[in-house]
């Protein structure tokens, strides 16, 4: 019987196995949410003798524990960093902490947001509050400074890149205390033959880096009167990442199957900076990253977490080597499903876009998950190169019912063979409006 890894492996190659392999918790960006997993758990009535852990206290994600990626069939499994969210150094020192709901999880023994009078969680880095989450603790934190606020200077950005505390700098800098770390938690996954594939959450990210230390729009001003600075500064920033990449990697590479790189280039109806500004100033140093792991480890396969409309961006990232895209964001300008397999299916695996996050997840009935499920599998699922995950988290609020519903229908669709109702061509205009707001066509057409 093929065994998880050995589906997944086949889907990178862009072949077709007994069926489409499933992902649900193995990275951040495409994971579930504490107060949604506990909504699960308790919906499908299974002895849970621990707590689940909630490694990412930023986002509020947890890990999915063995019994229910058993339960729901589930592909693949995370190695994580012992550097999380907030700087925060997590070896295996837990506390329980009490969700909004009342239910309890585990949480990092240093995460200590500190509660205003309002009632919201509030994050303070060298007496400065940085982020801040509401008191309702569904949805996580928002960040509130940069450290590069006010006039740059390349004197600024050695003292942030040479920090050991910085929120930012922290998370992509490594210490021979997480070596240690990962070297441990990879003898774990070669001891626990659990026969899944593994993937690395590194981060790596460029933009987003920028944007967090300089400001959200800062970055994009510098790039045009100041691209001198800020060379120096993603000079300074991708040698770290690489550093981090060494370390890492030869510690714990033997087990890792996929890496997962994350930079958000898109919004909703354009990508955030035009192609020509990504290719001069932000490709080089993806391609610096994405090289050195394709010829140093050519057995890791290279994921970038890119949301939004990046449709121009495409061919770029996957000269850059990129080698699987996640997620398709479908509701986005440009990002037809039929389109993009059709231009890029050949070149890059599809590693989300199986299920609308937006709205049919959230309000939907179960029915129109099935349906959602069903038009998108039919379209990326053929000829192997897509690793079934939603678009996005499983956010706190979506109901258990409809999480199941989700995975039942990847489970029913995704056997192989999978038949197109009609070529791609054909879907490509039979589904153009549906992909802009999924539910209000599935509710139009009086899918229950």
């Amino acid at each position: 019987m093929i065994t998880s890894r050995e589906r997944v492996l086949a889907a990178l190659r862009h072949e077709e196995s007994d069926r489409v392999p499933i992902d649900l918790g193995s990275h951040a960006s495409s994971t579930i949410a504490v107060l949604a997993y506990m909504k699960l758990r308790a919906h499908l009535k299974l002895a849970q003798d621990e707590l689940p852990k909630m490694y990412n206290t930023w986002g509020q994600y947890c890990d999915v524990q063995e019994e229910i990626l058993d339960f729901l069939g589930c592909d693949v499994v995370p190695l994580h960093r012992a550097i999380s969210s907030f700087s925060i150094f997590n070896d295996g020192q837990w506390k329980e902490w009490t969700l909004v709901d009342g239910s309890k999880c585990l949480v990092p023994v240093d995460f200590t947001p500190k509660q205003n009078k309002d009632g919201d969680w509030e994050w303070y880095e060298d007496g400065k509050m940085i982020a801040r989450m509401p008191g309702e603790g569904k949805h996580g934190f928002t960040l509130f400074w940069s450290p590069m606020q006010g006039e740059p200077t390349k004197d600024r950005i050695d003292k942030i890149l040479a920090s050991e505390n910085n929120n930012f700098i922290s998370r992509i800098k490594t210490s021979d205390r997480e070596i240690k770390y990962l070297q441990a938690e990879a003898q774990k996954s070669r001891d626990s033959g659990h026969k899944r594939a593994v993937l690395f959450q590194h981060g790596g990210t460029i933009l987003e880096n920028s944007q967090g230390i300089f400001g959200w729009d800062e970055i994009f001003v510098r790039c045009i009167s100041d691209p001198e600075l800020v060379q120096y500064f993603l000079e300074g920033l991708t040698e770290l990442h690489l550093d981090t990449l060494k370390r890492t990697l030869d510690a714990a590479g033997d087990v890792i199957d996929v890496i997962q790189f994350g930079d958000d280039l898109g919004m909703q109806g354009a990508p955030l900076l035009d192609p020509e500004m990504y290719r001069e100033v932000f490709f080089p140093y993806h391609k610096r990253m994405f090289t050195f792991v394709r010829e140093r480890y050519p057995h890791i396969h290279v994921m970038l977490h890119c949301d939004g409309a990046v449709y121009e961006l495409l061919p770029d990232m996957i000269d850059a080597g990129m080698q699987i895209f996640n997620p398709l964001q479908t509701d986005c300008a440009g990002m037809n499903p039929a389109r993009i397999k059709r231009e890029f299916g050949d070149k890059i695996t599809f590693w989300g876009g199986g299920c609308d996050t937006h709205a049919t997840l959230v309000s939907g009935t179960p029915e129109q998950i099935r349906e959602d499920v069903r038009r998108r599998m039919q379209i990326l699922a053929p000829g192997g190169g897509f690793v079934f995950n939603q678009i996005h988290n499983v956010l706190g609020d979506i109901p258990a019912e409809n999480t199941l519903a989700m995975i039942n229908a990847a489970h029913e669709f995704g056997q192989y063979p999978v038949t197109m109702e009609a070529p791609l061509e054909t879907l490509e205009t039979q589904y153009a409006d549906y992909w802009a707001e999924p539910l209000k066509a599935l509710r139009t057409e009086a899918v229950h």
